[in-house]
């Protein structure tokens, strides 16, 4: 992989450089709320481009599988039916997604592309996607008390999977070339080639940012190990479930979470839509069955299949990859403390006799 050198002070033109690509960008901002969020970067806005703070909780798999998602639009003409399939296409680039939602896009890659059926409406968007990974190197900023990445090993920096990778050293951001995408567009003058101290200063600053991640951990080869084998205790799983408000909060924000429902609606006269819709195996109905049977009618039975998904041998295997990045979305957001790496700690002082009557310690 290459690499070149930008300045800090032209960062904003590697914005032009995308957009001459013929790419429309999205960058995280500070919004009125002082949350961050991905917007897209117009002349307007651009200047307030946050290259460091918050990973936003609205996770990027967004752009590539949208929350409501028109699939077909049917219409009723002259007593018949006629269907128009909707694939959307769009070619965007999205500038400072960190390496969590890097890896996992690339789970998803597996989960919609991978298999004998590939998801036509996910890999369009896919194909069309320019993915500018930022390197987390800031605690407090970028790393925050519930990061974990480094238990998941897939940060602070991305391996693979990205186009661009920068690493900020300060007075100029080091630009790694992924894809030959990417470093097809490193004769744009303003990149500028590195050196030896570069490469050898961003080695520096990763070594001290794993060292600045906070205590909260998450053991998942042990997780894994008892959730595989089923020796976790029923009265673990009860304890989890009894935490759960059945909010979905968890799934919603989780960006290698994959469910969805299909739907039709009404879209006027004569016309309907069937779109495909997020859902959560948090929700009471996601198993609810024609005729009103529902095989998983408690929470925790419900709780139970969401950590066996994330953390079963099976779908680790099938996969390629644990279903969870450690980006600590679900702990920042679960109102009953039980986001993975609370759960990891309970399923070990479970399966080792502990009690697990409290929230997990970390």
């Amino acid at each position: 992989m290459k690499a070149r050198i930008v300045l800090r002070e032209d960062m904003p033109q590697l914005v032009d450089v995308l957009i001459r690509a013929g790419y429309e960008v999205v960058a995280p901002f500070r919004d009125s709320r002082a949350d961050t969020r991905f917007g897209l970067v117009t002349e307007d806005n651009r200047d307030g481009i946050m290259l460091h703070g918050p990973n936003p909780l609205y996770p990027p798999k967004r752009f590539l599988l949208p929350h409501i998602q028109r699939l077909m639009t049917m219409r009723q003409v002259d007593g018949s039916f006629q269907i128009e399939e909707t694939v959307a296409e769009r070619r965007l680039a999205v500038l400072g997604i960190r390496s969590c939602d890097v890896a996992a896009i690339i789970h998803l890659d597996r989960y919609y592309l991978g298999g004998h059926y590939r998801d036509v409406y996910y890999e369009r968007l896919r194909q069309g996607l320019f993915i500018v990974n930022l390197v987390c190197t800031i605690p407090g900023e970028d790393i925050g008390p519930d990061c974990f990445c480094v238990c998941t090993d897939t940060g602070p920096a991305a391996r693979e999977g990205f186009d661009w990778q920068l690493t900020d050293l300060g007075d100029r951001l080091l630009v790694v070339a992924g894809t030959a995408t990417g470093e097809a567009m490193f004769g744009d003058p303003v990149f500028r080639k590195g050196s030896d101290s570069d490469v050898a200063e961003r080695r520096a600053l990763l070594t001290e940012a794993r060292r600045r991640f906070s205590t909260r951990t998450s053991w998942f080869s042990g997780a894994v190990r008892a959730v595989s084998q089923g020796s976790v205790p029923d009265d673990t799983w009860e304890e989890i479930g009894n935490r759960c408000l059945e909010c979905g909060g968890c799934t919603f924000v989780c960006p290698a979470c994959t469910c969805f429902t299909v739907t039709d609606r009404e879209a006027g006269s004569g016309r309907h839509e069937r779109v495909r819709v997020w859902d959560s195996c948090a929700l009471a109905g996601f198993t609810r069955m024609a005729g009103g049977f529902n095989p998983r009618r408690a929470v925790h039975d419900r709780r139970n299949r969401r950590f066996f998904r994330k953390l079963s041998h099976y779908f680790v295997q099938r996969e390629l990859s644990v279903a969870c990045v450690g980006c600590g979305r679900c702990a920042a957001v679960c109102h009953g403390d039980i986001g993975m790496p609370t759960v990891v700690e309970m399923i070990r002082r479970g399966v080792n006799g502990s009690k697990v009557d409290g929230p997990a310690d970390h």
